[in-house]
């Protein structure tokens, strides 16, 4: 029997909820880098370049990390694969990293940059060295969760293991 065939309606609800759950938490911020980038040529951009990460992560990286995981419960709960299947055990993984790496990292560090940028700011035209630091790690940890995501995504696509 055909995978097609036994694949319920709920699983496809929840398989495009999934998909788009991955393209609104995670699309954003791939930009991120490019917005941070600029800082140094347009320092007084600095802050509301970081209020608009701020609320791209409240509005749709962290409602969308919801949504992707609970989906992805009911897809394994509903859908013909195991717990102990690869890609399902990669995805569970990169998905609780991510989140800590959001709420445990990126957010404090976003929140302290944009309060550096503004206090900087007052005082000249130039963004400190602590900002700088800070800048390179955002860009740094950035990178990797960035790579979490590609392989992620390419282990939930192409489902290596079966």
């Amino acid at each position: 029997m055909a995978l097609a065939t036994i694949i319920s309606p709920g699983y496809k609800i929840a398989l495009f909820l999934h998909i788009l759950a991955v393209v609104l938490a995670f699309g954003p911020t791939f930009g991120y880098g490019f917005f941070f980038s600029v800082t140094p040529q347009f320092p007084r951009a600095t802050p509301a370049i970081l209020a608009g990460i701020q609320k791209v992560d409240r509005y749709l990286v962290n409602p969308g990390m919801i949504v992707l995981l609970l989906a992805g419960v009911y897809l394994l709960a509903d859908g013909p694969w195991k717990a102990s299947d690869a890609f399902v055990s990669i995805g569970f993984l990169a998905i609780i990293v991510l989140f800590g790496l959001q709420h445990g990292f990126f957010q404090p560090k976003v929140r302290r940059a944009r309060e550096l940028a503004e206090s900087d700011l007052q005082a000249g035209d130039e963004l400190g060295p602590e900002f700088m630091a800070i800048s390179q790690q955002l860009s740094k940890v950035g990178t990797l969760a960035g790579l979490i995501v590609v392989v992620t995504v390419f282990f939930m696509a192409y489902k290596p293991f079966l």
